[in-house]
């Protein structure tokens, strides 16, 4: 069900940059997948180190209920990060997409990494670099 609220977000997205009325939409959609993606990051670390915890206690019902959580915030994630990649203008943004792309794909590759390998340390380093990328998009709307 989230997966539907992101594509249509992307759909949205890609409406409002053909409508000339809804100027100032495509930021606040693109500040809606940012926010949503360091959420469901945050949620994710914190699931992945429940189930770590789960794991050496054996507490096999709670392990289960936590996997679940993991491969839904697993999913969402990506497809909000393959939202964001989406919504690139490299011919418009130049060098800023590039390097919003690889930050999006150093993000996509440590989410799935941490699911693999059940170890959310790089995640955590991807989860701070995406931080500081929200904190410039911010400094973008009041400028």
């Amino acid at each position: 069900m989230t997966t539907l609220k992101n594509l249509k977000m992307l759909n949205i997205y890609k409406q409002i940059d053909k409508t000339s009325n809804m100027q100032k939409n495509p930021y606040e959609i693109v500040k809606l997948l940012l926010d949503d993606l360091s959420r469901i990051m945050h949620l994710l670390i914190l699931e992945i180190d429940k189930k770590n915890a789960f794991l050496i206690s054996k507490q096999r019902q709670n392990l289960k209920n936590t996997q679940k959580s993991i491969s839904k915030y697993v999913t969402r994630s990506l497809t909000t990060i393959y939202s964001l990649q989406s919504s690139l203008d490299f011919d418009k943004g130049g060098s800023i997409s590039i390097n919003l792309f690889q930050l999006y794909e150093f993000c996509r590759c440590q989410i799935i990494k941490s699911f693999a390998d059940n170890d959310n340390k790089k995640l955590k380093k991807a989860y701070d670099a995406l931080n500081i990328i929200i904190g410039a998009w911010q400094e973008i709307k009041i400028k």
